[in-house]
């Protein structure tokens, strides 16, 4: 019995770090990891985490900064997403809306490090037509 009382302690040591560790390495790399800008305008910018669990993933649309009122503020939509990849459409929420999930096309094209995305953040601010489809690069 008294050995019982030294091997258990030693074995939870050892076996419970391990299947910690093992249950954080079985999260799924994103195909989309990295950062990714828009090609026309260089100017907007996607980023990606590098890893997600499959229920909730996240990416952070980076669109610059606008003054209004002498206040400068992110630029229209900038901020948190969730997202879900269908087949060649791609679902997203952004989490400082009281709006609903919305679909748009998207399209990866892995040899090139590109994608297409349905504009899901005209700016309804301006003045000039925009382009109803997107294509990110990945810089990182």
């Amino acid at each position: 019995m008294n050995i019982f009382k030294i091997i258990a302690p030693l074995l939870l040591c050892y076996i419970l770090p391990n299947f910690i560790y093992s249950q954080t390495n079985e999260l799924k790399a994103s195909p989309l990891k990295g950062t990714w800008i828009e090609m026309e305008k260089k100017t907007d910018t996607i980023v990606f985490s590098s890893e997600y669990d499959g229920q909730n993933p996240i990416f952070n649309l980076k669109r610059g900064f606008r003054i209004s009122e002498g206040h400068k503020l992110p630029d229209y939509y900038s901020g948190p997403y969730n997202f879900r990849l269908g087949q060649n459409c791609i679902s997203v929420y952004w989490f400082l809306s009281s709006g609903s999930i919305q679909t748009y096309y998207f399209k990866l094209i892995p040899g090139e490090n590109k994608f297409k995305i349905g504009n899901f953040f005209k700016d309804p601010e301006r003045k000039k037509t925009e382009s109803d489809t997107l294509i990110f690069l990945r810089i990182k």
